[in-house]
Protein backbone atom coordinates (compact mmCIF):
# COMPACT_ATOMS: atom_id res chain seq x y z
CA UNK A 1 0.00 0.00 0.00
CA UNK A 2 2.85 2.34 1.07
CA UNK A 3 4.17 2.15 -2.46
CA UNK A 4 1.16 2.71 -4.24
CA UNK A 5 0.81 5.69 -2.32
CA UNK A 6 3.79 7.04 -2.81
CA UNK A 7 3.54 6.64 -6.91
CA UNK A 8 0.15 8.13 -7.09
CA UNK A 9 1.61 10.87 -5.18
CA UNK A 10 4.85 11.03 -7.39
CA UNK A 11 2.43 10.39 -10.27
CA UNK A 12 -0.04 13.65 -9.36
CA UNK A 13 3.00 15.61 -8.97
CA UNK A 14 4.68 14.84 -12.44
CA UNK A 15 0.91 15.34 -13.48
CA UNK A 16 0.19 18.46 -11.76
CA UNK A 17 3.53 20.41 -13.40
CA UNK A 18 2.85 19.13 -16.40
CA UNK A 19 -0.70 20.61 -16.64
CA UNK A 20 0.81 23.64 -15.31
CA UNK A 21 3.52 23.75 -18.46
CA UNK A 22 0.84 23.33 -20.70
CA UNK A 23 -1.58 25.86 -19.27
CA UNK A 24 0.42 28.48 -19.01
CA UNK A 25 1.86 27.65 -22.66
CA UNK A 26 5.77 26.81 -21.76
CA UNK A 27 8.49 24.90 -23.08
CA UNK A 28 11.18 24.24 -20.77
CA UNK A 29 14.51 24.20 -21.91
CA UNK A 30 16.24 21.58 -19.84
CA UNK A 31 13.75 19.26 -20.89
CA UNK A 32 14.32 19.50 -24.68
CA UNK A 33 17.58 17.08 -24.42
CA UNK A 34 17.35 16.75 -28.52
CA UNK A 35 15.63 15.70 -31.16
CA UNK A 36 14.54 12.52 -29.82
CA UNK A 37 13.57 13.95 -26.06
CA UNK A 38 11.95 16.84 -26.47
CA UNK A 39 9.16 18.07 -23.78
CA UNK A 40 7.68 20.38 -25.37
CA UNK A 41 7.38 18.83 -29.37
CA UNK A 42 4.92 16.14 -26.91
CA UNK A 43 3.26 18.74 -24.62
CA UNK A 44 2.34 20.92 -27.61
CA UNK A 45 1.32 18.48 -29.95
CA UNK A 46 -2.42 17.57 -31.55
CA UNK A 47 -1.93 14.15 -29.48
CA UNK A 48 -1.66 16.49 -26.05
CA UNK A 49 -5.52 16.43 -25.50
CA UNK A 50 -7.94 13.48 -25.69
CA UNK A 51 -11.14 14.27 -26.69
CA UNK A 52 -10.44 18.25 -25.99
CA UNK A 53 -9.47 17.35 -22.66
CA UNK A 54 -5.47 18.11 -22.06
CA UNK A 55 -3.62 14.73 -21.00
CA UNK A 56 -2.20 16.24 -18.23
CA UNK A 57 -5.38 16.92 -16.56
CA UNK A 58 -6.45 13.27 -17.12
CA UNK A 59 -3.45 12.67 -15.21
CA UNK A 60 -3.94 14.67 -12.42
CA UNK A 61 -7.29 12.92 -12.30
CA UNK A 62 -6.12 9.26 -12.17
CA UNK A 63 -3.99 9.96 -10.03
CA UNK A 64 -6.04 11.54 -7.50
CA UNK A 65 -8.27 8.89 -7.44
CA UNK A 66 -5.78 6.30 -7.39
CA UNK A 67 -4.42 7.93 -4.41
CA UNK A 68 -7.61 8.32 -2.48
CA UNK A 69 -8.21 4.40 -3.24
CA UNK A 70 -4.77 3.47 -2.26
CA UNK A 71 -5.49 5.03 0.98
CA UNK A 72 -9.48 3.68 1.50
CA UNK A 73 -7.74 0.42 0.41
CA UNK A 74 -10.26 -0.14 -2.45
CA UNK A 75 -8.65 -2.63 -4.05
CA UNK A 76 -11.24 -4.24 -6.68
CA UNK A 77 -11.97 -0.57 -7.61
CA UNK A 78 -8.26 -0.08 -8.43
CA UNK A 79 -7.81 -2.93 -10.15
CA UNK A 80 -10.22 -1.49 -12.86
CA UNK A 81 -8.99 1.55 -12.99
CA UNK A 82 -5.44 0.52 -13.12
CA UNK A 83 -6.35 -1.55 -15.95
CA UNK A 84 -8.15 1.25 -18.15
CA UNK A 85 -5.34 3.92 -17.28
CA UNK A 86 -2.38 0.92 -18.34
CA UNK A 87 -4.58 1.26 -21.66
CA UNK A 88 -4.50 4.59 -21.57
CA UNK A 89 -0.35 4.63 -21.06
CA UNK A 90 -0.15 2.82 -24.04
CA UNK A 91 -1.72 4.90 -26.31
CA UNK A 92 0.19 7.65 -24.89
CA UNK A 93 3.69 5.76 -25.89
CA UNK A 94 2.26 4.92 -29.00
CA UNK A 95 1.56 8.87 -29.70
CA UNK A 96 5.05 9.63 -28.59
CA UNK A 97 6.22 7.47 -31.13
CA UNK A 98 4.12 9.08 -33.49
CA UNK A 99 5.56 12.38 -32.76
CA UNK A 100 8.98 10.89 -32.82
CA UNK A 101 9.49 12.13 -30.34
CA UNK A 102 9.88 11.24 -25.82
CA UNK A 103 8.68 13.62 -22.90
CA UNK A 104 10.45 13.13 -19.93
CA UNK A 105 7.80 14.24 -18.02
CA UNK A 106 5.54 11.91 -19.51
CA UNK A 107 7.13 8.66 -19.06
CA UNK A 108 7.32 9.66 -15.58
CA UNK A 109 3.75 9.27 -15.11
CA UNK A 110 3.72 6.45 -16.97
CA UNK A 111 5.77 4.53 -15.77
CA UNK A 112 4.16 5.74 -12.12
CA UNK A 113 0.74 4.40 -13.71
CA UNK A 114 2.28 0.76 -14.46
CA UNK A 115 4.41 0.38 -11.33
CA UNK A 116 1.15 1.11 -9.14
CA UNK A 117 -0.08 -2.42 -11.39
CA UNK A 118 3.03 -4.15 -10.24
CA UNK A 119 2.58 -2.99 -6.80
CA UNK A 120 -0.85 -3.70 -6.61
CA UNK A 121 -0.20 -7.47 -7.79
CA UNK A 122 1.96 -8.27 -5.54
Amino acid sequence: MKAGVVLSSIGLADSAYLLYVTSEGRNPSYCNISSTIDCGKVEFSPFSHFFGVPDALLGVLFFIVTLSLWILNKTVTLRYLWILGSVFVFYLVYTEFLIGSLCIYCTIAQACCLLQGITFMS
